[in-house]
């Protein structure tokens, strides 16, 4: 299993490399056509749409990425007040099987969005008249993606929990604590800070 979420990893990284390009490149166009409208009284025509696709495109790739760094916002206010490990562990099970439960009927509904346009061969009714199943599809596919690493780090956990392993567990589930997210800043700062020197 550590060989499959290695594997997701990798995949999820590329994903949100390449949802942020997305976004970029989205920014750069509607920057590009709200000048023209108001120099040139021209419209690139499109841009909207594209941002809007990339927007959804670059969020459901960007959910697994976020879900293995454990970015996720939780309402942590009971949970960091219980004393019990093994209840905190549980309720780390249960907040990944509610966002998988959740997410799993998102994902089932995108798919029939997705089968429906497939069926009739929809397009969108702007200018460029994208076929809908391009950008609906890579949406299906981050979502789709995003259930299946769900579904591996619940089994994970679950595995750690029956086995007592609770460190492993908070590792891979559990909701960060305010020290180690001040930890993972004052790495990065110190990571940036390198990397200027060295240029």
């Amino acid at each position: 299993m550590k060989r499959l979420q290695s594997a997701a990893e990798g995949i999820s990284r590329v994903g949100a490399i390449i949802g942020g390009a997305l976004l970029l490149v989205a920014s750069v166009l509607i920057c590009i056509d709200i000048t023209l409208r108001y120099t040139m009284s021209i419209t690139l025509g499109g841009a909207d749409e594209l941002s809007g696709y990339a927007l959804a495109i670059s969020s459901a790739w960007g959910f697994s990425s976020a879900l293995l760094s454990r970015s996720h916002i939780r309402i942590d206010t009971v949970y960091v007040r219980i004393k019990s490990i093994s209840a905190r562990a549980l309720l780390d099970l249960i907040s990944l099987a509610t966002l998988l439960g959740f997410f799993g009927m998102v994902t089932w509904y995108a798919w029939g969005v997705v089968k429906q346009s497939w069926d009739s061969s929809s397009r969108s009714l702007s200018a460029i008249e994208m076929p809908l199943i391009i950008p609906q599809g890579l949406w299906f596919a981050g979502l789709l993606f995003f259930v299946a690493l769900s579904t591996l780090l619940l089994v994970r956990g679950l595995l750690a929990f029956l086995s007592g392993n609770y460190a492993g567990l908070f590792a891979l589930i559990g909701s960060k604590s305010a020290l180690a997210e001040a930890e993972e800043e004052i790495a990065a700062v110190a990571h940036g800070l390198e990397q200027e020197k060295k240029q």
